[in-house]
């Protein structure tokens, strides 16, 4: 009986000696095995800089703070720091690898990540959010780490490039961020987000699929993550240019050049099937008095050009009736004008028009620069290349589109104003 009751207490003994070990060993490897994981998926912050390219609208401040302070030379760029720039302001940041990521006016950004391996040289991994406007990004190579991956998130778009040892993606590239405010925050819904691919190879992810893009190409997606088609690299100016969403991002304009009693003319939209929306816009005046009124509308663009060479002004455009023939007598009063003020490269405030009409005036003829003549009631697609203005645009200010005359009623919608996105980078 004792010699079963001695069997019984060394069979418990060397459970509890195993159970032990075992649990030592578990513990043990669980120990090495964090602090691996530790030491290998750890990582540490970094800072960068940013400072002015040109204006004196930079601002920056941290992620728990309302107030936000002026940037005037080379500032500190941590985590989770926001940064804003006004009209005619371009900001730089020089990131902590020598990447870069110019701001473009009156955009907003988050810095969400700049981070690397703790310990191992393994990954290096950088992370913006633009909240509105455009951001151009410069990859840094990887350099001394096994992968780099420069992550921009906004909205329903992720875009990624990375550089890694058997996969060099590294390059430039941008992301445009539009809202139906372009002066709100993250509140405001987005309308769409525009990645375009300057070198390299960037994928533009959402929940509508993927995409991969190579150098001098781009794609739009809209609020829900739709991709839109694939196309070259080229940065459109001008905000519903299809009168899709009202007069949004327009204003009214009139003007009464001779100051004279007469009735304005109206502006209103009107069914078309020139349009993706449907829509154009109707702008007439009928009157009796001989009088000159101007009515149209226009929208501020303030946005300076990367390419100042590559400037192309596009519409659909139809005249139904005009009077005066031709262009009046100083040749300025046509049923319809686009007419852009710009600053030119050497810093002067300039400005560009030109006219359409449909009617001729053999006594006071217009030249094909001044004016270009269309057939009356049909529509006509308007391109005009703005590439040879003399000295070149470097920041467009405005747009405006309106009739001049006694009795002019003319249709317009399809706007676009384009520069190409490829040139004189700054990256290379």
């Amino acid at each position: 009986m004792s010699g079963n009751r001695f069997s019984y207490q060394v069979r418990r003994a060397w459970v509890i000696l195993l159970a032990g070990f075992a649990l030592f060993a578990a513990l043990f490897v669980f120990a090495i095995s964090s602090a691996y994981s530790y030491v290998r998926e750890g990582t540490q912050t970094h800072t960068s800089v940013v400072e002015p390219v040109s204006g004196s609208s930079l601002l920056i401040r941290s992620e728990h703070q309302q107030d936000w302070r002026l940037v005037t030379e080379r500032t500190s760029v941590e985590e989770g720091d926001y940064i804003s720039t006004g009209s005619g302001t371009v900001g730089w940041v020089t990131l902590f690898d020598q990447g870069t990521v110019e701001i473009s006016e009156n955009s907003v950004i988050q810095v969400n990540r700049m981070r690397t391996s703790r310990l191992f040289q393994d990954q290096k991994e950088i992370e913006i959010e633009p909240i509105r406007g455009s951001v151009y990004v410069g990859m840094a190579p990887r350099g001394e780490y096994n992968s780099s991956v420069f992550r921009v998130r906004s909205g329903p778009a992720t875009i990624r490039m990375r550089d890694e040892i058997r996969s060099d993606e590294t390059g430039s590239f941008l992301v445009e961020t539009q809202r139906l405010d372009p002066t709100g925050d993250q509140d405001v819904p987005i309308l769409s987000v525009r990645v375009a691919v300057l070198r390299g190879v960037a994928t533009v992810e959402s929940e509508r699929g993927d995409r991969r893009l190579v150098a001098n190409e781009q794609v739009v997606l809209d609020s829900d993550g739709k991709f839109g088609e694939r196309t070259t690299a080229m940065r459109e100016l001008i905000r519903n240019g299809s009168f899709d969403r009202q007069l949004s991002d327009w204003v009214e304009y009139q003007e009464n050049p001779g100051n004279s009693p007469g009735n304005a003319g109206t502006i209103e939209r009107v069914q078309t099937d020139e349009s993706d929306s449907g829509v154009a816009l109707q702008i007439s005046r009928a009157t009796d008095l001989g009088d000159n009124w101007e009515t149209g509308i226009q929208q501020t663009i303030g946005q300076s050009l990367r390419v100042h060479s590559s400037l192309q002004l596009s519409m659909d455009v139809r005249v139904e009736e005009q009077y005066p023939p031709g262009g009046g007598d100083e040749l300025t009063e046509f049923p319809m004008i686009a007419r852009i003020e710009y600053v030119d490269v050497q810093g002067h405030e300039r400005e560009w028009w030109h006219g359409f009409y449909i009617m001729s005036n053999p006594g006071n003829p217009v030249t094909s620069d001044r004016a270009t003549r269309i057939p009356r009631g049909e529509w006509t697609a308007a391109n005009l290349d703005l590439g040879d203005l003399e000295p070149l645009p470097w920041h467009v200010s405005s747009l405006t589109f309106y009739a001049s005359g006694h009795n002019y009623r003319t249709l317009v919608t399809n706007i676009s104003l384009t520069s190409s996105e490829l040139g004189d980078e700054q990256y290379d």
